[in-house]
């Protein structure tokens, strides 16, 4: 074959395979956590470790809090709380995580469940917010990961409450459109504006049957806040002076360019009476409370320790971007809200962080008071007759003895003597 007809063969092969490339092209590997610019979420990618929350069959990602619906029809096997699982590349493949090693599992075996986790991050007040996530689900009554027989109806969706809740079946939860697909990745989308200073993102699975396996595995999540842009006053222009003599024309005044100021942070801990999770009027300010802000690499960049009288103190001068906190409770004191926060920081703005806690004493052991010692028992006095005869039988008797034994010595001498 000559040269020529062999490159043409070849041309012609490539024409004719090149769509049938084409869904392999589509099925490359998925984006990597990393790809999420802007992302304020804590441990986004389910890779900063995981601790149980109550339960052994609750392990629950750090920076997560799990929920769900607990009843009606339990005992029947619905609406029954899920087990929280990690899933680990090392132990079962990589079969159900997007990227890392890690991913979030959460499952009921041959009953139903509606849960997921949630988190809530400070924000400005009318800050747009865009919230997903990346999860697989399976259902099956087949142990067979590769096999989908008889699916439970199992449900997939995100949602964002902007009032800061962490009820996930409330109405003010904004959720998308649920989504029933099996064995492959899904990446769910949700929008929503910021109607308070701290939001809450829901991941969210439920199943309508009772299958052998009703299962999800959720990683990369990704949440971005973009700042409220400020309404600008337009300043009226003064009405000129009518004058007799011509008034020269004044040079333009050069625009000032306005340099943007930077963001800030400020904190304040509260006892949260109510538990509600906000300031209510009247909660005072707790002292004793340590706070650490660290930058987007999670470097500490300053600790301050709550003073209860000077709150909130402001940590000023930050760049615009995420920053996270810890906080860490004085003796006696128990969170009411998480104590890691994701903070979004924007130009020319200072996020207010307000962190409750409430004082829960441990209760100190009451010593057991003992018992009164018993009385004495006061022997009863006998009367004095009765004693008197006692006395006098007693008497009786020994003289009564010796008089009986005068007798026997005489009758034996009297024998002598006859």
């Amino acid at each position: 074959m000559s040269l020529k007809r062999l490159l043409g063969t070849l041309l012609v092969v490539c024409l004719i395979t090149w769509p049938l490339l084409l869904p392999s092209l589509a099925l490359a590997e998925p984006a990597a956590q990393g790809s999420c610019a802007g992302n304020v979420l804590l441990n986004a990618g389910f890779e900063d470790g995981f601790s149980d929350r109550g339960a052994g069959q609750v392990t629950v990602a750090n920076g997560w809090n799990p929920w769900y619906q607990d009843g009606p029809g339990q005992q029947e096997g619905y609406n029954r709380r899920p087990e929280y699982k990690p899933e680990d590349a090392n132990l079962h493949t990589r079969r159900r995580i997007h990227s890392g090693n890690f991913a979030q599992k959460l499952f009921t075996t041959f009953g139903t469940h509606n849960a997921g986790l949630f988190q809530q991050v400070q924000v400005s007040v009318g800050s747009q917010l865009t919230f997903s996530a990346w999860v697989q689900a399976w259902s099956s009554q087949d142990p067979n990961p590769d096999k989908v027989v008889a699916p439970g109806n199992y449900h997939i969706t995100v949602g964002i409450d902007p009032n800061g809740g962490t009820d996930g079946t409330s109405s003010n939860v904004v959720w998308v459109e649920p989504r029933m697909e099996y064995n492959t990745w899904l990446h769910p989308e949700v929008q929503a504006t910021a109607k308070a200073g701290t939001i809450t993102v829901f991941i969210r699975g439920y199943n309508e049957f009772r299958d052998n396996f009703n299962d999800s595995y959720w990683d990369d999540a990704c949440l971005t806040v973009v700042k409220p842009t400020p309404r600008t006053t337009n300043t009226p222009k003064a009405t000129p002076t009518r004058t007799l003599t011509p008034t020269p024309e004044a040079s333009p005044t050069p625009t000032l360019t306005r340099t943007p100021m930077p963001g800030g942070i400020c904190i304040s801990v509260f006892e949260d009476a109510n538990e509600n999770g906000r300031r209510d009027e009247g909660e005072k300010l707790v002292a004793g409370a340590v706070v650490a802000i660290l930058d987007s690499n999670r470097m500490e960049l300053e600790k301050h320790t709550t003073d209860g009288l000077s709150e909130p103190t402001c940590l000023s001068d930050l760049a615009a971007g995420t920053y996270y906190l810890k906080r860490l409770n004085p003796v006696g004191y128990v969170s009411t809200v998480p104590d890691d926060w994701g903070v979004a920081v924007v130009t020319g703005a200072n996020t207010s962080v307000e962190l409750g806690c409430k004082f829960r004493p441990v209760p100190s052991a009451t010593p057991t008071a003992s018992p009164p010692p018993l009385p004495t028992a006061t022997p009863t006095p006998r009367p004095v007759l009765r004693e008197l005869g006692h006395s006098v039988y007693q008497v009786s008797g020994i003289l009564l003895a010796a008089f009986a034994l005068f007798i026997l010595l005489g009758l034996r001498y009297l024998r002598k003597l006859t």
